[in-house]
């Protein structure tokens, strides 16, 4: 039941953030990952009251807890290095109880710049994402599911397509700053 109320909570985050589109595949490879320690603590949103604490988790990934409107949502956060940009690829951590069986996680992808105590994250963009296929400006294998673009890309393909897209697709930042 508690992980039903987690995923239902981050689905309101994601309406309230704007539609996202979502992967079902990973941003990174193994030679992509980084781990900046750098990142660990309690990092303020500026423009809202959100809340982003990083810890340490297992082999180059963070544990992030997201808290937004009193709640506290849970992912497993990767830093990918893509040429000199970074992102964060970003998955939730939902229990093994019966109540999650009938859900599908999948990434979403943060494009992330940090500044000494700032950082600044940016969803991919559905809206974006809608107009470049329905101009058919953007091309790269994804299904409509209900009203959310889940793209099914290789690993490779969602490379390729960050890096191209990176100043577009990743413009809508949001502030924090470490608080530790």
């Amino acid at each position: 039941m508690r992980s039903l109320k987690i995923s239902l909570a981050l689905g309101f985050v994601l309406l309230i953030a704007g539609c996202v589109v979502s992967s079902l595949h990973p941003l990174f490879t193994n030679k992509d990952l980084a781990f900046d320690p750098s990142f660990l603590g309690t990092w303020a949103g500026l423009d809202e009251d959100d809340t982003l604490v990083f810890q340490a988790g297992e082999a180059k990934a963070y544990d992030l807890t997201y808290i937004t409107e009193g709640q506290g949502l849970k992912f497993k956060v990767h830093l990918v290095q893509l040429g000199e940009l970074q992102f964060f690829d970003v998955y939730p951590k939902i229990g093994k109880d019966h109540d999650a069986f009938h859900l599908l996680p999948a990434h979403t992808f943060w494009r992330v710049e940090r500044d000494g105590n700032m950082l600044r994250t940016a969803w991919l963009d559905q809206g974006w994402f809608e107009e470049g296929i329905a101009k058919k400006k953007i091309i790269i294998p994804n299904q409509l599911v209900e009203d959310r673009f889940i793209l099914t890309a290789s690993t490779e393909e969602l490379q390729k397509f960050v890096l191209q897209y990176a100043d577009e697709a990743f413009s809508n930042f949001s502030e924090f700053r470490l608080q530790r």
